[in-house]
């Protein structure tokens, strides 16, 4: 009897097996086909992903997570964006994929350039997952795009606490925001807000100008003069700088030279070992046309590091001087072969820029950065001859070693490598000439660069 029952039980329940069986095994060829469709559609194969995105909608139930994914990514690659966008919306129904959906919506309004509708769906994804890398520092970017410097602000501190960025760079940008913040203010007339927001930037990157000359001018719009010249001595005992040599010699107004040079002086006297100080206070000196103090200056701004800057003002002295042009062409020729002075430079893509901006070239936040560009940079289109440091004048003409001077001063200089030969040597110093530093060996690192008014700034 009790044979007899288990064996009707097993019969009447085979059916239900069956379809528990049937049913595993769509299950399984589903997943398979998913599988093997997300494979193709990573690797770019239309046809394949097509076939499998097919094949899993008909054994898989509609909302799977990864099938929504597949469709959406198969209509990307068929070109089909009208449909794409209609599988990523409908993404935002669920939960489980509700995050996916906005990354795909959100990827699709940057490929259009509609920064609105990406910054909307941002603060969205930002609401549902705070702590997801790529949401917070993809608000943060479209925060700084949209000029939205508070919220980037707030964004910022998460993003150091993600540590997403180093401590060193989110006191930098903190300091780029208040920046920007106070040069909001100041363009409104709120100066005292300005002040405070220029200060602030001042206080978290002492060593970074473009801060302590927003806060400088602004203190002196205000009439605040002896603050302005303050915070840019501070600044300049910390580093030296062209951006705060030119806004210390704006607070004079339109001094006379001898004026300017005292000036400058002041400035020496606070960083009396910065080639920057003594190339500045020979500027002023040939201005003065007090000759043979510049020369003392220059000598000594060689000693302390010779830039391709220090060359040009040696051949402009001598220039000056009444000195023959041989004696001029040889200093240019040196100028050719020393290292590039310091500039503004795009980090992404190499450029030397005119001046400081808070994005560079690429569009990244605080790409440009203050130091010696490769010896083959590249130059921004708008860049313009050089000037001197401390007052207005013609540009110093610049010579390739045998050739003329190149009047426009713009023209890319060749890399002298193994890769691609090696440039003429410059001509040899003339008799009179003083001694170059270290027996007047080059270092074979730097070249010359076409002065930009980012030497000056």
């Amino acid at each position: 009897a009790v044979l007899a029952f288990e064996l009707l039980r097993w019969l009447f329940g085979l059916p239900r097996r069956l379809r528990e069986r049937r049913g595993y095994r769509r299950l399984a060829e589903g997943y398979e086909a998913l599988t093997t469709g997300l494979v193709a559609a990573a690797a770019g194969d239309v046809a394949s992903a097509r076939h499998h995105v097919r094949r899993a909608e008909k054994l898989l139930e509609d909302g799977v997570p990864a099938l929504l994914l597949l469709e959406a990514q198969t209509a990307q690659l068929q070109g089909d964006e009208t449909d794409a966008i209609r599988r990523f919306r409908a993404m935002l129904r669920n939960p489980e994929t509700e995050l996916l959906g906005l990354r795909g919506l959100l990827a699709h309004a940057l490929k259009d350039g509609d920064q609105a509708t990406a910054l909307e769906l941002a603060r969205k994804a930002h609401r549902r997952s705070p702590s997801t890398p790529w949401v917070v520092t993809t608000l943060f970017d479209l925060l700084t795009r949209a000029e939205q410097w508070e919220e980037a602000l707030v964004v910022l501190n998460q993003l150091a606490d993600l540590k997403l960025v180093t401590p060193e760079q989110a006191r930098r940008r903190r300091a780029i925001l208040h920046l920007m913040l106070a040069r909001k203010a100041a363009a409104a007339e709120r100066f005292d807000e300005a002040l405070r927001h220029a200060r602030r930037a001042v206080k978290l990157a002492p060593a970074f100008p473009p801060a302590a000359v927003e806060a400088s001018r602004i203190a002196a719009r205000i009439g605040r003069n002896r603050l302005a010249r303050r915070i840019l001595e501070n600044a300049w005992r910390l580093e030296p700088h062209p951006d705060l040599l030119a806004a210390y010699l704006e607070l004079g107004g339109k001094d006379n030279p001898a004026e300017r040079l005292r000036r400058v002086e002041r400035l020496r006297s606070l960083q009396p070992f910065d080639p920057l100080s003594y190339i500045a206070l020979a500027e002023a000196q040939m201005a003065a046309e007090d000759y043979d103090a510049a020369r003392h200056s220059l000598a000594r701004a060689r000693e302390l590091g010779a830039t391709a800057r220090v060359y040009r003002l040696l051949a402009e002295l001598e220039r000056r001087a009444g000195a023959p042009e041989e004696k001029v062409q040889e200093w240019l020729a040196r100028a050719f072969d020393a290292p590039a002075d310091k500039a503004w430079v795009c980090e992404d893509t190499g450029e030397v820029l005119p001046e400081w901006r808070p994005f560079g070239l690429s569009g990244r936040f605080d790409a440009v950065q203050w130091e010696t560009p490769a010896r083959l940079a590249a130059l921004e289109s708008d860049r313009k001859p050089a000037t001197f440091l401390t007052h207005t004048e013609a540009p110093v003409p610049e010579v390739r070693p045998g050739g003329p001077p190149d009047g426009a001063g713009t023209a890319r200089l060749p890399a002298r490598d193994g890769a691609t030969g090696k440039e003429a040597e410059p001509a040899a110093p003339g008799d009179g000439e003083p001694a170059a530093e270290g027996g007047g060996e080059k270092n074979g690192t730097g070249e010359d660069r076409p002065k930009t008014p980012a030497d000056a700034a």
